[in-house]
């Protein structure tokens, strides 16, 4: 069996647990603030966030050629890293023109947030898979604490697979702890590959 080598691993994972870190000071700082009065922090946090997400798709397809036997996951990590670049693309590119057109402008700001909503949820939920694939292979192969993490990992991927494809379904608002689930599902995904670096070479 070929795996990615523990630095690939370890670095996926870090990045992995950083967009949470994003979402957190994200959350802590902007909840409440307007488009332009928060925007030099609000867009320096989404450029960070598409950085991360860059690096994640270039560092993930190495995984899927590397790790035969977890291509699934490295599969989902590809998609939902490609599908947060589209989502902070439009935030970083059309929140603020949009915010500046006004409100006879209103419902174009209306359909770019829901769009843009649209595309996190996707990704929340195919960051859920890659959760739900990373943790049932350390839970098989883990005995220790790592089982644990294992099974959370599977257990958040699921939560966050269904609540966000129900929030794709439903709209913007209309799914109560979506984000925050994909948010969870992410954490353990990234302590779940963590582990399973130690597991590498």
């Amino acid at each position: 069996m070929v795996q990615p080598t523990r630095n690939l691993t370890t670095s996926v994972s870090i990045m992995l647990l950083l967009t949470v870190a994003t979402q957190l000071i994200y959350i802590a700082t902007l909840s409440g603030v307007g488009i332009i009065e928060g925007w030099p922090l609000r867009s320096t946090i989404w450029t960070t966030e598409l950085l991360l997400f860059t690096a994640i798709v270039i560092a993930s397809l190495v995984g899927l050629i590397r790790s035969p036997d977890l291509q699934w996951g490295w599969a989902a990590l590809v998609v939902a890293g490609l599908v947060n670049m589209i989502q902070s693309g439009i935030g970083l590119s059309m929140f603020l023109p949009a915010t500046r057109a006004g409100a006879d402008f209103a419902p174009l700001m209306g359909t770019v947030l829901a769009g843009s909503f649209l595309f996190y949820f996707l990704a929340k939920a195919i960051v859920g898979l890659a959760a739900l694939i990373f943790g049932l292979s350390l839970f098989r192969r883990d005995k220790s604490i790592g089982r644990v993490v294992g099974a959370l990992s599977a257990i958040s991927g699921a939560v966050a697979i269904a609540l966000n494809v129900a929030a794709i379904n439903l709209g913007l608002g209309s799914v109560p702890f979506s984000g925050a689930s994909g948010a969870i599902a992410t954490f353990f995904a990234g302590c779940a590959l963590w582990l399973s670096s130690r597991h590498s070479e």
